[in-house]
């Protein structure tokens, strides 16, 4: 039997003549990019419950993960300049193979005149659309009336801050009528500055990114007993929600998804013009206030910042292409990120540690931009659940898992479970010789495969694989002696 490294995602068994003749561990990751295009109706919400379709221009289709042949087939299919064009582009430009690359435009719908009648609360379909502005006195496709005071629409801000608070410079009129709402729009919470004479209508756009996950063509990007990455192009928590929840159920088809996406912020950074006027607030984080975010999983991977200065366009394109792209035998510590200028935050290294204790990936630039960890945003402690374990934890179960189904309708006697016991024992020794899995001593038993007839179903084999993988040079204990 032949074991080999393949440029392909996932584990194959080739079988011949009743037996397997070849194992073959692939090293690739299929790279499913989740991004905003270039819709119709940019700037303006149209009416409630419509859709806002592709540009008329455009190639590509909502919903449907689109491989391209070239990085301007990126444009043509989602838009130049979009936030997915661009995560495509800088995929590729960090790693990742064209070949396993595909992009998923979610669809972006409009509500109109949705009514809270508080002066707080929560909007129904939260994230809202972002709009991508230096002037907040530009938003667009945000705007809020109140319903007893007609004829003008309030001011409307963004705001990142955990615990939203009404503006201090809010202006005010003689009926004491709302003037401004604050909206935090990855989360869709909103404070007006006083309390409404009658109700709060708001128009505003958003996009369906459950949908997105779950459409039937995205679900078989990664087939069983392949591997991949979705990297979303977002920093809400309720996002991540929604990716985690579509990676658990890939996950329990063998089709072993990791995700990746921003971590929320929790503060701004506010911005004023030369005379001390409001401008806009910029995402921040309160490192020594934040707290674990809305998932615990070790297949999920959060980092922070991932901002780009003065947007709310990301990095995370170029991370996925990191990410995906990596050699496994390589892990991803202190690795730069290319195709970037600046990032909104600058990380010291107290906020890196403060964020690594709660389980986000820093991000920090000191002339270039780097990725300082690959830990994933479980909370057990057994055993370090990083990108580096998890891609190899992912081959393990899924060599124990392909070599198994080859057995199924045979006899369940001892030679056919102890030949599958000899095979998956050698591919793990594969990967030992390949330095990562620890080998087995005389003190201490790193690995062990056990295949056996169920105690319960005469029908049934069970497959017990345990498995060290080596760990990851972090930290430098160093002293240095001088004169002595």
């Amino acid at each position: 039997m032949v074991t080999s490294y393949g440029s392909f995602p996932g584990v194959r068994v080739e079988v011949a003549g009743g037996g397997i003749t070849a194992v073959s561990i692939g090293e690739e990751e299929k790279l499913v990019i989740f991004g905003e295009a270039s819709y119709e109706d940019d700037g303006t919400v149209t009416s409630d419950g419509d859709e806002d379709g592709l540009a008329t221009d455009l190639v590509g289709s909502l919903e449907e993960p689109t491989q391209i042949n070239a990085r301007r087939e990126a444009d043509t299919n989602f838009g130049s300049g979009s936030e997915l064009a661009d995560g495509m582009r800088e995929a590729l430009g960090n790693g990742a193979n064209i070949d396993f690359l595909y992009g998923v435009a979610p669809r972006r719908f409009n509500v109109v005149g949705e009514v809270q009648s508080t002066q707080t609360g929560t909007l129904n379909n939260a994230p809202i659309w972002e709009e991508d502005v230096s002037d907040e006195s530009n938003i667009s496709a945000l705007t809020v009336v109140d319903d007893d005071a007609p004829g003008t629409d309030l001011e409307v801000r963004y705001s990142y801050d955990d615990d939203l608070s009404a503006p201090g410079d809010a202006p005010t009129d003689d009926v004491g009528a709302t003037e401004t709402v604050v909206v935090n729009p990855l989360t869709g919470e909103y404070i007006a500055d006083q309390s409404p004479v009658g109700d709060l209508q708001f128009d505003y756009k958003y996009l369906d990114w459950q949908s997105a996950f779950e459409a039937g063509p995205v679900t078989r990007v990664v087939q069983e007993d392949e591997t991949g990455v979705y990297d979303v192009l977002s920093d809400s928590d309720l996002v991540s929600i929604d990716a985690n929840s579509a990676a658990a159920t890939r996950r329990g088809a063998f089709q072993l998804v990791n995700v990746l996406s921003g971590a929320e912020p929790n503060n701004n950074e506010p911005i004023e013009d030369d005379s001390g006027g409001y401008v806009r607030r910029d995402a921040r984080f309160d490192t020594d206030a934040y707290s674990q975010g809305s998932v615990d999983s070790d297949y999920y991977f959060k980092l922070a910042p991932v901002r780009q200065e003065n947007t709310p366009r990301t990095i995370l394109g170029g991370v996925g292409g990191l990410f995906a792209g990596n050699p496994i035998s390589d892990p991803i510590y202190n690795d730069p990120v290319s195709g970037y200028t600046d990032l909104e935050q600058r990380f010291t290294k107290a906020d890196a540690d403060n964020m690594r204790g709660e389980n986000v990936i820093p991000v920090r630039q000191a002339g270039s931009i780097r990725v300082k960890d690959n830990l994933s945003t479980s909370t057990e402690t057994d055993w370090e659940r990083d990108f580096w374990r998890r891609r190899i934890a992912d081959r393990v179960i899924l060599i124990g898992k392909t070599i198994g189904d080859t057995i199924i309708g045979r006899i369940n006697d001892a030679d056919t479970r102890d030949a599958a016991e000899r095979l998956i024992s050698a591919e793990i020794r594969e990967l030992v010789g390949d330095r990562l899995l620890k080998p087995n001593s005389a003190e201490e038993t790193n690995w062990f495969v056990d295949v056996y007839e169920s105690s319960t179903d005469a029908d049934e084999v069970k497959i017990d694989i345990g498995f060290t993988p080596f760990g990851i040079v972090k930290r430098i204990d160093e002293t240095v002696t001088i004169n002595t």
